[in-house]
């Protein structure tokens, strides 16, 4: 009787192991008379007050849902897995309805003169393609970025950095604008090259085909270009100045091709540097003012190099890009001089 007691008094007091659960719960259903004579005991002893009424209370429903539970397991796994899920759908949908609702918060509470902006960007030592959401199209490359707000067909204006190629669809009921730093550019519907490099002290404009007019900061025209001309603007100086060029040569980079022809080698330099985003040094002036012939497809800097030493008497020295401290990586460069 008293290994009864000690059972019934540590169940009641929910510090009982699972043995004890076991015996009390088999000694209810098979109505034991010890387990039954020793409750009345425990029961006898015991002073009523509100709240032992409450601690009653709770002991009989833990009996009944634990005497449940074994006689129900079918039930009680189905109930623990709704209830599983409906915890992991809490913690999904949750933080979903926040987001939502913060999403929502945004768009009706944003400001309605703030306007939201697109770009598109070429990684350095390569080119991309790029449609615009009014069916004009283009090539960015080495490094460039194009940036158009999303309200695109009611604004068609671009903001260039770097070098990028338009083909222009003209629409009557407004016209095309490339912003760059130094100048605007007011298109009708036309094929063009924009140069606007921001460690260069020159930016050019290239027309293919149509007409372009190049505009200052304040809108004010301050030129025009047709067919195979180009405008290159000094940075430092504020000129601009025009020339006829065969535009086919400069704006071949989008197809591949570097082309070249009689172009002093300070040139041939500079687009090599945009192209594969390296550092060329020409040492004497006899080198930089040397004038060459070549075009180059999708050849790598190194077979360049040795292209061009084939032809002409130049030495080179190309400089691997080295680790520095803070993890990043130095560019390339190439030194050359005449022999």
């Amino acid at each position: 009787m008293d290994a009864k007691k000690d059972k019934i008094d540590r169940f009641t007091s929910d510090k009982y192991s699972f043995n004890d659960y076991l015996s009390v719960s088999s000694g209810f259903q098979q109505e034991e008379k010890e387990l039954i004579t020793a409750m009345e005991g425990d029961w006898n002893e015991t002073e009523f007050s509100p709240a032992h009424d409450v601690r009653l209370n709770k002991i009989l429903d833990n009996l009944h849902q634990q005497i449940a539970a074994r006689n129900q397991p079918k039930r009680y796994t189905i109930s623990s897995i709704y209830r599983l899920f409906s915890k992991i759908a809490a913690i999904l949908i949750i933080p979903a309805l926040i987001t939502i609702s913060i999403l929502t918060y945004i768009t009706v509470n944003a400001p309605e003169n703030e306007e939201s902006w697109a770009e598109i960007h070429a990684p350095l030592g390569s080119r991309t393609k790029f449609k615009l959401p009014d069916g004009s199209v283009g090539w960015l490359n080495s490094g460039s970025m194009i940036k158009y707000p999303i309200n695109f067909r009611k604004d068609r204006k671009v903001e260039v950095t770097g070098e990028v190629w338009f083909d222009v669809v003209h629409l009557h009921t407004s016209d095309f604008r490339v912003i760059t730093p130094y100048f605007n550019v007011k298109v009708v519907g036309t094929q063009f090259n924009v140069i606007a490099y921001e460690n260069e002290t020159t930016a050019e404009v290239i027309l293919e085909r149509g007409k372009v007019l190049l505009l200052d900061k304040h809108d004010q025209v301050k030129g025009e270009l047709k067919p195979d001309q180009q405008m290159v603007f000094n940075r430092l100086t504020k000129e601009m100045v025009k020339s006829n060029i065969d535009s086919r040569n400069y704006t071949s980079w989008k197809d591949g091709l570097l082309v070249f022809k009689n172009v002093p080698m300070t040139e041939i330099a500079r687009r090599l540097e945009r192209k594969y985003n390296t550092e060329i040094v020409l040492h004497g002036d006899s080198l930089k003012s040397s004038v060459f012939r070549a075009t180059f497809l999708d050849e790598n800097i190194d077979e360049i190099c040795k292209m061009l030493s084939t032809v002409a008497p130049i030495r080179y020295k190309i400089h691997k890009r080295e680790k520095q401290a803070d993890s990043t990586f130095t560019n390339s460069k190439i030194e050359m001089w005449l022999k």
